[in-house]
Order: C-alpha cells, then sequence, then structure tokens
C-alpha cells in the first residue's frame, strides 16, 4: 500500500504534515482518541500547538479590515478601470474566497457581473471592457500569474491585490493600480484583507451601489471572536463546543444564499488548519442530489456532522427547505448543528460566521494536536511541479 510519504515523497517521518517539532512517531499515528484529547482552555496548550498564533490572525480580523479601507484610499483607478461590463479575479486559494465572500455579501448591489477564475488561463470572453483583478497574497502564485501575464499582453485593464513578489513587480513594471498589503503568513490568515480591499475597489471603481460601511462589519466580528476567544472556557464558547461536537467525524457544511461562499470558507479553514476532511453543500442545490446520499455505506452512518449555516434574512423558501430536510432525515442526521449569522448588514453577516468558522478550524487542529499554520502537503506539491517544469 502506497502511503502518504511514498506518495508525496516526504523523506522521514519529521517531515509529516501538520506534525510538530516536539512529536514522536507513535504521537502521529491516530488521532486522540475522546477520552484522552486534550483541554482547550488551557492557554500553555494552545501555545504549544499553535506556535504560529494562528488564532491571533482569526482574531485580528477587525484589524485587516481597517487597515484595508487605508490602503484602498490611497489607490485611484482610471476611466478604463471603472467603464467596464464585468469584473474579473484571478485568484486562488485564500486569496480567491475573498471575492467570492464580496459577492456573496453585495452580489445585489454589483452593477456587473463578478466571476472568479481559478486557473493558468483567461477565459476568451475577457475583453477590453472587462476589470480583470489579479490577487495573489504572496505574488508567486503560478496560475494567477499565468492569467495575469495574458491580461496584460491582451492590453485589458488589470488591477493588483497582493503584499508584492512576482505579481508586484509586475504592477511596478506596468503601471498598474496596486492594492499593496503587508501581512506575513498564511494567505488564508489574510481574509480581512481579501474582502476588504475586494470591497473598495469595487466601490472606488463604482460598480458597487450602497457600499457597505466598514464600523458595523468590524464591530459585530469584535463581538464575536471576543465571545469565543482563547480566553474564553469550552462550557461558554460556542465555537469551542462546535470543534468538540466535529472531532472525530467528517464535516458537511451547508449554506444558501450568501452563506454559500461562507460554507466553500469553513470547508477549506478545515482542511488547511485542522488538516481534516470536510465538505461544503450549497442549498438549494443539495435538494437535487446530496439528500440521497445520506444512507450509504450504512456502517459510516455516525461519520458525518452536518453544520448549517443560517442567515436571519434567508427566504421563506429556504427556510421551509431546511426544516423539510430534518424531517426527511430524521435519525440517519442527527449529528447536526446550526450557526446563525449575526450583524444587521450582508457584510456583517457574512464575516461574523467566517470569523465563527475559522476559530472552530483552529480550535478542531488543536484537538487534532495538529499545528494549524504549516501547508506541508501543499509545498511539496508546488515543489513537485516546479520540478516537472524544469
Amino acid at each position: 500500500m502506497t502511503d502518504a510519504r511514498d506518495f508525496f515523497g516526504y523523506k522521514s517521518s519529521e517531515e509529516e504534515p501538520g506534525r510538530r517539532p516536539d512529536q514522536d512517531d507513535d504521537e502521529v499515528l491516530a488521532p486522540p482518541p475522546l477520552d484522552e484529547a486534550i483541554t482547550l482552555d488551557d492557554p500553555q496548550i494552545l501555545k504549544k500547538i499553535d506556535p504560529s498564533d494562528m488564532l491571533g490572525r482569526v482574531l485580528d480580523m477587525p484589524g485587516q479590515l481597517a487597515q484595508a479601507r487605508r490602503v484602498a484610499a490611497a489607490v485611484e483607478l482610471e476611466r478604463r478601470h471603472r467603464d467596464v461590463d464585468a469584473v474579473l479575479v484571478l485568484a486562488m486559494g485564500g486569496s480567491a474566497i475573498g471575492a467570492e465572500l464580496v459577492e456573496a455579501a453585495a452580489g445585489d448591489r454589483l452593477r456587473v457581473p463578478l466571476v472568479v477564475q481559478r486557473g493558468y488561463e483567461l477565459p476568451a470572453w475577457a475583453g477590453e471592457r472587462t476589470l480583470v483583478v489579479a490577487a495573489s497574497h504572496s505574488g508567486e502564485t503560478v496560475e494567477t500569474l499565468s492569467a495575469a501575464q495574458r491580461a496584460i499582453e491582451r492590453r485589458l485593464p488589470l488591477v493588483v491585490i497582493s503584499t508584492g513578489g512576482t505579481l508586484g513587480q509586475l504592477a511596478a513594471e506596468h503601471g498598474l493600480p496596486y492594492f499593496g498589503y503587508r501581512m506575513a503568513g498564511q494567505p488564508r490568515a489574510a481574509i480581512g484583507f481579501g474582502v476588504g480591499l475586494m470591497h473598495e475597489l469595487l466601490a472606488s471603481a463604482r460598480l458597487l451601489d450602497d457600499p457597505d460601511a466598514f464600523g458595523e462589519p468590524v464591530e459585530a466580528v469584535e463581538r464575536i471572536v471576543e465571545r469565543m476567544a482563547p480566553s474564553v472556557e469550552t462550557d461558554a464558547n460556542p465555537a469551542k463546543q462546535l470543534a468538540w461536537s466535529l472531532f472525530g467525524r467528517m464535516p458537511v457544511i451547508y449554506g444558501a444564499g450568501p452563506m454559500t461562499a461562507v460554507a466553500h470558507r469553513w470547508k477549506t479553514q478545515i482542511n488547511e488548519n485542522a488538516k481534516a476532511w470536510a465538505s461544503f453543500e450549497p442549498m438549494p442545490e443539495a435538494n437535487h442530489n446530496t439528500i440521497e446520499g445520506s444512507l450509504n455505506p450504512r456502517e459510516l452512518g455516525d461519520a458525518p456532522y452536518v453544520v448549517q449555516l443560517r442567515d436571519p434574512e434567508e427566504s421563506e423558501e429556504i427556510a421551509a427547505r431546511y426544516r423539510v430536510v430534518e424531517e426527511l432525515l430524521g435519525e440517519r442526521a442527527t449529528n447536526r448543528s446550526e450557526v446563525w449569522a449575526e450583524g444587521s448588514s450582508a457584510l456583517a453577516r457574512v464575516l461574523t460566521t467566517v470569523a465563527y468558522g475559522d476559530l472552530v478550524s483552529v480550535y478542531l487542529a488543536i484537538l487534532y494536536q495538529t499545528d494549524p499554520t504549516p501547508v506541508t502537503l501543499l509545498a511539496m506539491l508546488k515543489e513537485r511541479l516546479a520540478s516537472a517544469r524544469d
């Protein structure tokens, strides 16, 4: 049997994905059993398992939003960046989800379609009236660089969002509007910048009617992270409680409308932070297929855990679908929870639910005694691809 070490090519057990430097081989063979799992309420344990402070990055989301507004205010767009018929965002992973979340929160106020392109190519429909946004936290994402170079060759209106790197150099060389920000760490931890800069870019281009003020979303997120912070013990902390519910199970995240993009964020955060399997399902599409997949294999019936992300502003049609699904599944889906978005604006409801999920994913990583920050397999994948090109 081929194991992960053989497949991905890491040389020794010390390179095990998610492994902490102080772990020995016996500790990484299997997740800790429930009766031996660690506490989430000991600051020393949290610091030991999360030495790069991913929890702190999550708690910093309100600060990132505030900084994003200041960065965007210093960038001027030309007429060609405003007089457009569509917005095309070139991005991958954590850099792409920011655009998805902005579209989720403000899609009904966007004057033009917004499309996120994940890949190397530039779609054929992109033309001189398409605002192209190349977003890469590191500035080195090969797919984004490839598509951005094609946009430059076709002389399309192009804007860059990055901390620098090769993409930042392209912006400087070609005189492109550059939304540059500073933050070390993983792209997924810069979600406040990803959402804030994209929102402000669209507002500056006059493509977003009635842009959200950031004051209320920032305050709403601050309330969430304060209520669910590491210092709040499990008995009073909903994020820690949900992490315990997900521990040892496979999360399936449901979302409808604006919560669809948030459900996607929850899924990817559980993947990258907790190094765990997870999936997400958009409603009502899930009612046309996923509901039939709840029966087999019967021996794994207790493995999934469904989390329904709910919006207080969701339509009655969506609310009715959730009620009927619960009635139909009955005892086959007893492992489930609801998480309700908070805030008066759509942007606040999206961001509070994102912050909730980000905290859950890090707490889940700690329960699995896995450092949430490194993405060893992703790094190895990039190295393999680079070697193949050479």
